[in-house]
Formats: C-alpha cells, sequence, structure tokens
C-alpha cells in the first residue's frame, strides 16, 4: 500500500516555534467547526495537503459538478506562530490511522512544533445550553496551564479513551518528545448533528489559553441557524405525531 503524502506548495514563516491545532472530523464535527473557524478569523494561509491511500473510497464534487479527492489540509498563521489541520477526513482503518499520524508528526518536527492541541467534542448523548470543555494532556505541567483557563481535566479516579487521530496524535507524539493537550466540548454524539455551539465553547477557551483573541460573531450565528433548523424540524416532528391515524396505517408503517 502507498504511503501517506504530503505535498507542500508554500514556505511558513512563524516568530517562534509553532503550535499544531488540529481539527478533523469526530463527534459533533466540533473539531471541524472550530478549526474551519480559526481558518478564517486568522486569516490563515494554506501551505500543503494531505493525502492517504487509507481515506475512503469515494471523492468530493462541487456545485460546478467538479471533482475534489478527498484531502487533509496544512493552513498557517504567522502572527500567531500556528499550524491549522483541518480535513475530510480521518483514515478508515487502524494502519491507516497510525500512518496519518505519523506523517503528521513528521511535518511537526520539520517545523520545530513545540506543543499539539486536538480538537473534539465529548459526547454525553445530551444537548447542553452551555457546553463544558474538557481536556486531558501529556503532563501535569500543562493540566495545571489549562486548568487556569476554565478546561475540566477528569479525576485520577476516572479512566478513559480518546478515539482518533485526536488521542493517537498525542499518544504518538508524547513517544516522539511531543508535549500536548485535548481540548472536548461537550456534545449530544449524534453523527449528524453539526455542534457549532460546542465549537464556539472550544474556540473560546483556546483562544484565552493562547492569549489570542479570537471573534466568535460568525460562529455565533451559525450556532443560531442550526438551532432555528433544529427547532424547526422538532416542531414538524410532534406535529406529524399529533396527526389522527388512517385506517392501515399500523399496516403501512409496518411494512415501511
Amino acid at each position: 500500500m502507498r504511503e501517506v503524502t504530503i505535498k507542500e506548495f508554500k514556505k511558513p514563516v512563524f516568530k517562534k516555534k509553532p503550535v499544531l491545532i488540529e481539527g478533523l472530523p469526530g463527534f459533533g464535527q466540533v473539531g471541524r467547526v472550530a478549526a474551519e473557524h480559526l481558518i478564517k478569523e486568522l486569516k490563515a494561509v494554506k501551505f500543503a495537503e494531505l493525502l492517504s491511500p487509507a481515506f475512503p473510497p469515494e471523492v468530493f464534487v462541487d456545485s460546478n459538478g467538479l471533482i475534489h479527492p478527498i484531502k487533509n489540509e496544512f493552513y498557517y498563521d504567522s502572527k500567531n506562530s500556528l499550524i491549522i489541520l483541518i480535513g475530510d477526513t480521518q483514515a478508515a482503518d487502524i494502519r491507516g490511522q497510525h500512518a496519518l499520524v505519523g506523517a503528521i508528526l513528521d511535518l511537526c518536527k520539520k517545523y520545530g512544533v513545540r506543543e499539539i492541541i486536538t480538537i473534539g467534542g465529548y459526547a454525553t448523548g445530551v444537548l447542553k445550553e452551555k457546553p463544558q470543555v474538557f481536556g486531558a494532556a501529556t503532563s501535569e505541567k500543562l493540566i495545571k496551564k489549562y486548568s487556569e483557563h476554565g478546561i475540566k481535566f477528569k479525576s485520577k479516579k476516572e479512566r478513559g479513551g480518546i478515539v482518533g487521530v485526536s488521542g493517537l496524535l498525542l499518544g504518538m507524539g508524547k513517544l516522539r518528545g511531543f508535549e500536548g493537550v485535548c481540548l472536548m466540548g461537550e456534545t449530544p454524539g449524534h453523527p449528524l448533528f453539526v455542534d457549532a455551539k460546542s465549537a464556539e465553547a472550544v474556540v473560546l477557551k483556546l483562544g484565552r489559553s493562547l492569549g489570542i483573541k479570537i471573534k466568535t460573531e460568525q460562529l455565533r450565528k451559525r450556532v443560531e441557524e442550526i438551532e432555528k433548523f433544529r427547532t424547526t424540524v422538532q416542531q414538524m416532528m410532534q406535529k406529524a405525531m399529533q396527526q389522527p391515524k388512517e385506517e392501515g396505517d399500523d399496516e403501512l408503517r409496518y411494512i415501511g
């Protein structure tokens, strides 16, 4: 099987050793939405693409009918010394995930990344009005640092796991000398629910932790749009449930 390939077409310049922020798809699309917002607000510049044979066997077709291969993308923000990783997907199998993370860590080493921050969703099964942000880190030092900004870390008595690139990047990274933290916004965890509210909570905590002012007005508009859509769907479902049953409904429902 071919290896993961990273094609670079710009040379990033940083004022100091950069921080990598990973935001690939996952629970509630929290990481993806957060990374997308950071790229827009910080006017980050794309400098590399990552392709993997372990990505799902499909392509994207845009509104003009043009085909685009599935990929992950790297952006850089010189002013704040950030590298932001965003993408269409994660690898589809275990070996592919390890190969993907290995390639990302190689790029981190090349540019002297000093810290890795991964973003994901913390699935609770419940929609929260004010989502909390939970964290997991590679050292006690980082736990103390991020706790000061309102990020909640689990009790030492509790155990759990972080699935996918968000966890593996920190685990493999630690073995290679990288320090890092995973920031997880509370989300219901439904695969079709895009949780912009949780992403907003993470972005605000992340900005404070890095000492960067990040506006969230556009993200707030997205939250309001999703809330309106969700309310409309709920009303339609309630209306459908209140409709009087007609003869033969049960049989049709069973067959359907």
